[in-house]
Parts: structure tokens; C-alpha cells; sequence
């Protein structure tokens, strides 16, 4: 076992004891979980590798203490650990062997049967999600029934699977989450990450 592989096991079991930590003592001191400083600190530990470790202790403790940030409402946490694990899984993946990715990759001859697959998949997953959007918009300013409502979670999930630009489109010109810190940054994070695994796919072979 490399040093790679031994700091992340050591990077998520970390982060799954850290968050347990949090977890009991939020519940001893429940001004402690409405802390910017205790937020930030625990972001820290996915973004270091801890995605797994974080995951796993969201599943095992959400829902436990009403209140706490360690909850199937709280997007943000859940967004940020996936969007850590897929990153650091494409890193790992390289490290390690498995895939092999070079500069002369990324100037390779596209696949063009596999471009034209993606681009029909992003063309329908971007349109699906503008008008999820505008259908919660409208839902939002007609009553805001919550049985009418979409989670936050689903119209994250879309833009994480490739439609964050109809998320971006569908967000500014309805006007809908913008005052939501983790769709504001989160979107162009998604499309960053997006553009950069069709990149590290084509680099790798695949596209």
C-alpha cells in the first residue's frame, strides 16, 4: 500500500471521527453547530480527501439530533462531499494506475461516436433541468405549496449530472436560488467539474 493510498484511508477515517465528534458535542452545545468557524473547519475535511469518511458519517448520524447541521436537508454538506469524492476518485484513479492520462491525450482526435452520445445526453439533462427550474419557480411564487415544490436536492442533482448550465440560465433569468450561497457557487463548481472529467475522460481514452 502506497503513501496515496495510506493518506486516504487515513484522510477519511479522520473525517469520519471528526464529524462524529462534531456530531455529540453540537448535541452538549447547540450554539457550537451555528458557528461559521465550526462550518468552514469541518468543510475542510472532504475537501482534504475525506469524502468516504464524510459520507459515511452523514448517513450514519443524519437525522439523530433535530437541528444539526448532520441531516438529509443539509445540501450543501452533501454536495460538497460528492463533488470532493468524485474529484478525488478521478485523482486516485490516476495515482494509483488504473487510468493513464497525458498531455498528448487531451490533443488526441476526439471519439466522435462517443461525442455525439454526450452531447445529446447534456442537450436533454440541460433542458430537463431549465424546466425543473421554471416549474419550481412558478411553483415557489404560486403559493409555495411544498407538495408542488422540488427538493433542493434534485435540482442540485441535475446540475451535478451535466445540466448545470440550463441550472444557470434557469436560476438568473427566474431568479430562482439566488440567494442560496450553495447554488450561487455551487453551479459553476458542477460545470467546472463537469468540463473537467470530459477532458480527464478524453485525456484517458475514453471520449
Amino acid at each position: 500500500m502506497g503513501p496515496f493510498v495510506t493518506y486516504l484511508l487515513a484522510a477519511n477515517v479522520v473525517a469520519f471521527l471528526a464529524y462524529t465528534v462534531d456530531f455529540f458535542l453540537c448535541g452538549f452545545f447547540p450554539n457550537l453547530d451555528d458557528t461559521k468557524v465550526n462550518a468552514i473547519v469541518m468543510d475542510l475535511f472532504p475537501v482534504a480527501g475525506g469524502a468516504v469518511g464524510t459520507l459515511l458519517a452523514l448517513f450514519v448520524w443524519s437525522g439523530r439530533l433535530p437541528g444539526h447541521r448532520i441531516n438529509k436537508g443539509n445540501v450543501a454538506w452533501w454536495f460538497l462531499a460528492i463533488v470532493c469524492l468524485i474529484v478525488w476518485g478521478a485523482i486516485a484513479a490516476v495515482v494509483t494506475g488504473p487510468v493513464q492520462v497525458s498531455p498528448e491525450g487531451l490533443l488526441a482526435s476526439w471519439n466522435l461516436t462517443a461525442l455525439k452520445v454526450l452531447g445529446v445526453y447534456l442537450a436533454v439533462v440541460n433542458l430537463v433541468t431549465l424546466v425543473v427550474f421554471i416549474v419550481d419557480k412558478a411553483a415557489a411564487t404560486n403559493g409555495n405549496d411544498p407538495g408542488k415544490r422540488m427538493p433542493e436536492a434534485c435540482l442540485l442533482g441535475l446540475c451535478l449530472a451535466g445540466g448545470s448550465i440550463g441550472g444557470l440560465i434557469g436560476m438568473y433569468a427566474t431568479r430562482h436560488k439566488t440567494k442560496k450561497w450553495y447554488f450561487v457557487y455551487g453551479l459553476p463548481v458542477f460545470l467546472a467539474m463537469d468540463a473537467g472529467l470530459v477532458a480527464f475522460a478524453h485525456s484517458a481514452g475514453p471520449i
